[in-house]
């Protein structure tokens, strides 16, 4: 029997599917396992015991990854390694996230996705190279991702607190999320959090919400997420070259899932001004794009 696994190694889940002789299971969700911020080895740790748990300890012929930060070889190549060590006797390949939730959606030939979750990022196939543009992480990027979108909000928050700015319906939609009536109350919810990054993330529908409301703030907000977005994929459309091709472009994270004012502007935006683009939404989970890869690897 063979054993074929995809992993969706994120920062707010771990998420495995497994496919035995051919026949998938549903995807078992593990904890988050962001390279960045928990390093290889715990990364590796964590990864590996999900697998384990989806498994059932069964052996793995071919197990292919995608891991937030994973973007770049060196650590791409060092978290191969760790789980090598770690998943005995599998062929293991280790890849962008981004590349596995653009694969779940257009198995083969060139593509586009862009994907606002947490974090967010435009990531490139054509031909046999990719191009990514963003993904640097919470503090040096993810515009127009949730955890921005959610820091935009407590940021203003904050304002009202200091007398900066005015209250409205948005501003008490956010106090009641955080479950705030003072600065003291959000430096709790945000810095005392484990997971600092996933809890502003948490705020991101609460925003969009508010603007599909016509609530002024929250509306500038998601205006200019979207502008972000948009710029993100400008930017590797002009890297890849893409510009006038007939290619798919795939709307993936948790942001971009469902209609919204964000996904309204967004999609408007490319449809202006990518003519020859066709939209892909709603795709399959990462983690079957990952599978995917991995059954070349059998």
């Amino acid at each position: 029997m063979s054993v074929v696994v995809g992993v969706d190694a994120g920062g707010s889940s771990t998420s495995v599917v497994v496919e035995r002789d051919g026949v998938a299971s549903g995807a078992f969700e593990g904890d988050a396992a962001n390279v960045r911020r928990a390093g290889i080895d715990d990364a590796a740790a964590t990864i590996a015991r999900a697998v384990a748990s989806a498994t059932q300890g069964a052996h793995v012929d071919a197990m292919v990854v995608g891991a937030a930060g994973a973007g770049y070889d060196d650590t791409a190549s060092a978290l191969e390694s760790a789980l090598r060590n770690r998943v005995a006797g599998a062929r293991v390949r280790v890849c962008d996230d981004a590349n596995i939730a653009l694969r779940a959606a257009v198995p083969l030939g060139d593509g586009i996705v862009i994907i606002s979750g947490t974090g967010s990022i435009a990531y490139a196939i054509a031909g046999e190279k990719t191009f990514r543009a963003g993904g640097h992480g919470f503090l040096l990027g993810d515009e127009g991702s949730g955890a921005a979108l959610g820091a935009a909000a407590v940021r203003l928050l904050l304002r009202v607190y200091d007398g900066r700015a005015r209250r409205d319906g948005f501003i008490e939609a956010i106090e009641s999320v955080l479950d705030s009536e003072a600065p003291e109350d959000i430096m709790q919810a945000i810095y005392a959090d484990p997971d600092p990054v996933r809890k502003l993330a948490s705020l991101a529908p609460v925003v969009i919400a508010c603007a599909s409301d016509g609530e002024r703030d929250a509306t500038k907000m998601v205006q200019g997420a979207a502008l972000e977005l948009a710029d993100l994929l400008k930017a590797v459309v002009r890297l890849s070259g893409l510009a006038h091709h007939d290619i798919p472009v795939v709307l993936a994270g948790g942001l971009l899932v469902q209609n919204s004012l964000l996904t309204y502007l967004l999609e408007t935006r490319i449809v202006n001004e990518y003519p020859s683009f066709h939209l892909v939404k709603n795709p399959p989970a990462p983690e079957y794009g990952a599978l995917a890869l991995a059954r070349t690897m059998i």
